[in-house]
């Protein structure tokens, strides 16, 4: 199975070539989705602006770490929200004009962050987080990195 990465150089070639799936980004997600998509028989393009894992999985090291499961909830102090509508606060950004349709997203957003909804996404993320470390560990043997 072979995956060719392309970069600036040669992605004139890649028009030339029959592609079934291009994938952008050649940090672990990326690489990672064009072998899964490699091993279903479909031709698969690899495309980043530098070598494979130069960019955010260089900056993490490919690391998948398990004890940051706990989601990430909607802000409930005050405080903390004005800082957010304001746009004092670096997490988050708007235009004005897109709020009305962010709204039912927000809302949504606010409902799933209560107790009972983080303790259930944090309960349905561990098995997933199970099967990602193991196949991140495979990708890692096959490309010879577990040393």
């Amino acid at each position: 199975m072979r995956i060719r990465p392309v970069g600036r150089a040669s992605i004139r070639e890649l028009g030339m070539a029959r592609t079934d799936v291009v994938v952008l980004g050649a940090g672990m997600v990326g690489v990672s989705t064009a072998l899964a998509l490699r091993r279903t028989g479909l031709s698969v393009a690899l495309i980043d602006r530098r070598a494979p894992g130069e960019e955010t999985s260089f900056g993490n090291a490919g690391v998948i770490e398990g004890s940051a499961v706990f989601p990430v909830s909607f802000p409930r102090d005050i405080a903390v929200l004005l800082r957010h509508a304001l746009k004092q606060a670096p997490q988050s950004n708007y235009r004005l004009a897109a709020l009305p349709g962010l709204l039912p997203w927000l809302l949504a957003y606010f409902r799933a962050s209560g107790t009972a909804g983080l303790t259930a996404s944090a309960r349905d993320l561990r098995p997933l987080l199970a099967q990602a470390r193991a196949a991140h560990h495979g990708v890692a043997q096959a490309a010879g990195a577990m040393d």
